[in-house]
């Protein structure tokens, strides 16, 4: 079996904080494939040998001095070693190529020009031997396995799934959809090259070859898309549609959950691509099959789970997650999006005038609006979106990749359904009503989650001083 993409293999080591902002994203656009790992073996198997390393330190200090000296084995003396360092410091430079750096580069780091360096200097290095290139498939593989199992949710599991094999197989399109054969439609959970692109309706009848993988549960597999009899129904609705299809290669590997057809993983490349290998795909089937059994173990662990933990996780009164569990998703949404360079929102919503509905009606009327309006939120809410109990009067949302013009179509997706809603306490003039903040990562006041909070709610302040609208954003309140 001949390796497809034998040139582009990096291993990246160093401080993770320290790493430029995207900088996994621009490696995986650049077509390399990227396996990380906290420090390097002074003896390292063959399969753990990359084509280049990629250190990223504060500084050229004693601890990448410490790093550059285990990497100065005979195993390493081969590879290129570039230091990535997050200071501004021109003089920096000149000391890391004094530890033994054979490039390094200060802040700010220009993403292009890291990784059009990073090419120049792979193209004057030789091919790895069949040998290794069979040991390094074992070895990213085990790692793409090794950072699924770290995984704590279904949906991340199958977020990384397509992320690590479009960036191992070089594809520019790669992406996992949910469908079964007895149904219309479909519904994208994750795509590679566009990670906001999540929740999208799919027509199946559009795609003969997810219909066929699904009713076979068999590998689809079509190399070259342009004159392939499979697309022939299809053709005339694309001509109508004025699609013109980008396609060259296309493979769809159906994903069995518990015995039962769960949905698709999709490869295609560009017209103007390499066609897709067997090689590719045998590397992609193998792995999707490890990776469905480790979707199983999850869903049965976190079904076991979420009954253990829904009481502790829950606000008793709105049903919605308690201060615990908001603090706990936002954290992770914080981390998710400052390492694959990505875009959330925080929303506060306010109900306004609780304190007078309590005491004009009493604490009871006042709970049970705060526990229908925890519904509304709960149904309107998108299937990656988050809502938790901030306060006593207050709802907070995560909103995963999307911006403040999303966050707005959001909130008042939100107030026209509380408008439309039939609260039986109330007169239609007495309905309860929303006060909005905004607060959008990434944002230049914001370096950890308390900055989020701390802008979002003063965010909510102004918006509830206004008069019309009633949504501030952080733009108008940061420092």
């Amino acid at each position: 079996m001949t390796d497809p993409h034998p040139l582009r293999r990096i291993l990246l080591l160093g401080d993770a904080l320290s790493r430029p902002e995207g900088l996994e994203r621009a490696l995986a656009r650049g077509g390399y494939a990227v396996v990380e790992r906290d420090d390097a073996e002074q003896d390292p198997p063959p399969a753990a040998i990359p084509d280049l390393l990629l250190l990223t330190s504060r500084r050229a200090d004693k601890r990448l001095e410490a790093a550059l000296t285990t990497l100065s084995g005979e195993a390493w003396r081969a590879i290129p070693r570039v230091v990535l360092l997050a200071d501004a410091d021109p003089e920096g430079v000149t000391r890391a190529l004094l530890l033994g750096a054979d490039d390094a580069l200060a802040a700010p780091i220009h993403l292009g020009e890291l990784v059009a360096r990073l090419g120049a200097r792979l193209r004057t290095q030789p091919a790895p031997g069949q040998e290794r290139a069979s040991l390094w498939r074992q070895e990213l593989m085990f790692d793409i396995l090794e950072e699924l199992s770290a995984s704590i949710r279904s949906d991340s599991i199958v977020e990384t799934l397509v992320r690590r094999v479009g960036l191992a197989l070089e594809l520019p399109r790669c992406s996992f959809l949910l469908a079964s054969p007895w149904e219309r439609y479909g519904r994208v959970v994750a795509v590679a090259e566009r990670p906001e692109a999540r929740d999208l309706r799919v027509d199946l009848y559009r795609y003969p070859e997810i219909r066929e993988a699904l009713r076979t549960e068999r590998t689809v597999f079509i190399p070259e898309l342009e004159l392939h009899p499979f697309f022939e129904e299809i053709r005339p609705l694309w001509q109508d549609l004025g699609v013109s299809a980008d396609v060259r290669s296309v493979a769809v590997i159906p994903v069995n959950l518990h015995g039962r057809p769960a949905g698709v993983f999709l490869l295609r490349t560009r017209r103007d691509d390499p066609a897709l290998t067997p090689d590719q795909l045998h590397f992609a089937e193998r792995l999707l099959k490890a990776s469905a059994r480790l979707l199983e173990n999850e869903e049965r662990r976190a079904g076991i789970a979420r009954r253990q933990a829904s009481a502790l996780a829950t606000d008793m009164l709105t049903g919605v997650a308690n201060l615990d569990a908001l603090d706990r998703r936002i954290q992770e949404e914080f981390q998710r999006a400052r390492r694959y360079a990505l875009t959330f929102s925080v929303v506060l919503l306010d109900v306004d005038k609780l304190r007078a509905y309590n005491e004009r009606f009493g604490t009871v009327v006042g709970d049970r609006v705060m526990a229908e309006l925890g519904g509304i939120l709960q149904r309107e809410i998108r299937a990656p979106d988050f809502v938790g109990r901030y306060g006593g009067d207050e709802f907070a949302l995560v909103l995963p990749e999307t911006d403040i013009v999303g966050a707005r179509a959001s909130i008042g997706r939100v107030r026209a359904r509380v408008e439309a809603h039939d609260f039986p306490d109330f007169a239609p003039e007495d309905r309860p009503t929303l006060s909005a903040g905004i607060v959008t990562f990434p944002h230049p006041a914001a370096n950890d989650t308390p900055d989020l909070f701390a802008l979002v709610e003063a965010a909510l302040l102004r918006g509830k001083a206004q008069t019309d609208g009633r949504i501030g954003t952080a733009e108008t309140v940061a420092a």
